[in-house]
C-alpha cells in the first residue's frame, strides 16, 4: 500500500494550518476554556469540513456560495470576539469560566465557518483528486489538523500561565474582530 497520499497531505496540511486563523482561534480558546472541549469542537469542525470536502468537493459550492460562508464565517468571528472583549473573567482556569455555555460547540462552530473554503479544504480536495485516494488524504489532514490544534492548545495554556488573563482576552477579542472584517472584506 502506498502512503504517499497521507505523508504528503499531512505534510501539506501542517504547513499551511500553522499559525493560521484557525490556530489562533484554538490558542485563544484554551486559554481560558476546557481544553479537551476545545480540541474535541475543533476536530470534530475539522472533520466535518474535511470530509464534505473530500465527499462533495466542488458540488458544495455550486449549492453554498463560498462568499456566504464567508459572510456568516466574518459574522460569528466579530460577534464572538465582542463577547469575549465583553466577559469578565479573572482566571485561566478552565473550570470557573463559563462565559461561553459551551466551548464545544463554539468551537465546532467557528473551526467550521472559517475552513469552509479555506485552503486546507481546498488543498484536501485536490490532493483526493490527484492521488485519487480520499481515505488516505482524509487521514492526513484529519492527523495533521489534530497535531496543529493539540500544539494550539499547548501554547495557549502556556500563555495563560504568563500573560494575565485579561491581556489574553483583549487580544483574542480584538483578533477575532479582525478575522471577521477580513472575512467580511473578501480575504
Amino acid at each position: 500500500m502506498d502512503i504517499t497520499p497521507l505523508l504528503m497531505t499531512f505534510g501539506l496540511i501542517a504547513i499551511a494550518e500553522l499559525g493560521d486563523k484557525t490556530q489562533l482561534t484554538v490558542i485563544a480558546l484554551s486559554a481560558g476554556y476546557d481544553r479537551v472541549k476545545v480540541f474535541t469542537g475543533a476536530i470534530f469542525g475539522f472533520i466535518l469540513v474535511t470530509g464534505l470536502g473530500i465527499l462533495v468537493g466542488d458540488t458544495l459550492f455550486t449549492y453554498i456560495s463560498p462568499s456566504w460562508i464567508k459572510i456568516i464565517a466574518g459574522l460569528l468571528f466579530i460577534v464572538f470576539g465582542i463577547w469575549i472583549l465583553l466577559s469578565q473573567k479573572t482566571s485561566c482556569d478552565a473550570e470557573k469560566n463559563k462565559s461561553v455555555s459551551n466551548p464545544m460547540i463554539s468551537t465546532f462552530s467557528m473551526i467550521t465557518l472559517a475552513e469552509m473554503g479555506d485552503k486546507t479544504q481546498l488543498s484536501a480536495i485536490t490532493l483526493a483528486a490527484k492521488f485519487d485516494s480520499p481515505y488516505l488524504v482524509f487521514l492526513g489532514a484529519i492527523l495533521a489538523l489534530g497535531l496543529i490544534t493539540l500544539i494550539g492548545i499547548l501554547v495557549g495554556e502556556k500563555l495563560c500561565k504568563i500573560v494575565p488573563l485579561s491581556k489574553i482576552r483583549q487580544g483574542a477579542g480584538v483578533v477575532f474582530i479582525l478575522f471577521g472584517i477580513l472575512f467580511l472584506a473578501g480575504f
